[in-house]
């Protein structure tokens, strides 16, 4: 499994490339005129995600622009935050079925009693 800095920073070069394509595309067919500013969205767009793939910080250590949301982790500590989501997610899952229980004999009490 990769990491989330190596998956976000190919995601931004993918959409980078995507739109440095469509851009050749428009030019080379002549459908995006130069003389028009709104144009060039599509160009400066793409150098845009360009610059975002290239602040993804690949080291663990480093606080980048986008760390919080894209950390550098090694393969072992990936997996110990999956595991612990993972158990977390059991917890909260086994608290809900306690709720779950209490709810249903809560309900039947007061439905044997409105009998």
């Amino acid at each position: 499994m990769d990491n989330p800095a190596v998956v976000g920073r190919r995601l931004f070069f993918a959409i980078a490339s995507a739109l440095f394509l469509v851009t050749f595309l428009a030019l080379r067919g002549g459908r995006l005129p130069l003389e028009v500013n709104i144009g060039w969205s599509i160009p400066i767009a793409a150098l845009f995600f360009l610059g975002l793939g290239l602040s993804v910080s690949m080291e663990s250590s480093a606080e980048g622009l986008l760390a919080r949301w894209f950390p550098a982790m090694e393969e072992g500590s990936l997996a110990e935050e999956i595991q612990n989501e993972v158990e977390s997610g059991l917890k909260d899952g086994n608290l809900g079925g306690a709720w779950a229980q209490l709810e249903e004999a809560m309900l039947t009490e007061s439905i044997g009693e409105s009998e």
